[in-house]
């Protein structure tokens, strides 16, 4: 039987997403493996990898929200916004009371409009953006919507600042650090970085490259997580599996189709009042 499901993994820093894939392909001898968000060299923690047919599932898990802990550390700015930047902006730290680190962060609380970094890996016309900022090339971005539902100061230490924030999906912390520095008058930067929560998977059910490579790891079944959406099980799916459209009683735009616990194919609700199959998942 194919080995599927997703996979939990602790990201340690100094490595990149890539190379985290690369190192869980050669564990489980398997090629079709994803994952659904990066994290920096320089970051670590949380990582979903999808694994066998689950890689089909990633349109669909990628905007999950994320929980974050981050130091922010004042006194310089770069030009990655992080530390492994080059500094472009320096003086002397204006040290803020804690008071004023709490009340700046809470301005960040709600929706806002959030600027794109030049050092990600977001795509501007099919370029991904660090790319051209490694050429010294910047370009013009759209802002993007995000939302910050809690945002927290963990410890304050000399120049660093260490906060919790959960976030919407495409929020970048060190844009959120780099202007939480300006607002407490000062230059900062993002030092340290974990993904501590995606949706309401938890680092601390996560496995180490390690533990994976012992065998010592488990794949969740896709279909315990999809909570989002409209689960619809079927008996008879030969319409299904040939990629039929058909009626089901009921309105969500998108619905899983699912037998004996399992996911079985995407259908998507068209005007003709049929649905309709968008992706098959076996």
């Amino acid at each position: 039987m194919e080995m599927y499901g997703l996979l939990l993994l602790n990201k340690p820093k100094g490595i990149t997403s890539h190379d985290l894939v690369v190192k869980a392909r050669t564990a489980l001898g398997i090629s079709k493996i994803g994952h659904t968000g990066t994290l920096d060299p320089l970051a670590e923690g949380l990582m979903i990898l999808t694994v066998g047919k689950a890689t089909k599932l990633l349109p669909y898990i990628v905007d999950y929200s994320k929980e974050y802990v981050a130091t922010l550390s004042l006194g310089f700015e770069t030009d990655s916004d992080d530390i492994t930047g080059n500094i472009l902006k320096q003086k002397d730290v204006v040290y803020p009371s804690e008071s004023e680190i709490k009340d700046a962060l809470k301005s960040f609380l709600g929706d806002s409009y959030q600027l794109p970094p030049m050092y990600s890996a977001k795509k501007v016309n099919g370029q991904k953006l660090y790319e051209l900022a490694r050429k010294n090339v910047e370009i013009e971005r759209e802002e993007v919507l995000i939302n910050i539902s809690n945002i927290e100061l963990l410890e304050y230490i000399e120049n660093n600042i260490r906060f919790k924030v959960n976030c919407s999906s495409g929020t970048y912390v060190r844009v959120i650090c780099k202007d939480l520095a300006k607002k407490l008058n000062n230059y900062g930067c993002m030092s340290a970085l974990k993904r501590t929560k995606i949706n309401n998977f938890s680092l601390e059910n996560s496995f180490t490259i390690d533990q994976l490579e012992r065998g010592e790891f488990q794949l969740i079944n896709p279909i315990d997580i999809m909570t989002n959406y409209k689960m619809v099980n079927l008996d008879e799916l030969t319409d299904v599996y040939n990629g039929k459209k058909i009626r089901l009683n009921c309105t969500e735009e998108i619905v899983f189709i699912t037998h004996n616990h399992d996911l079985i194919a995407v259908y998507e609700l068209d005007n003709d009042g049929y649905y309709h199959c968008r992706r098959g998942l076996w």
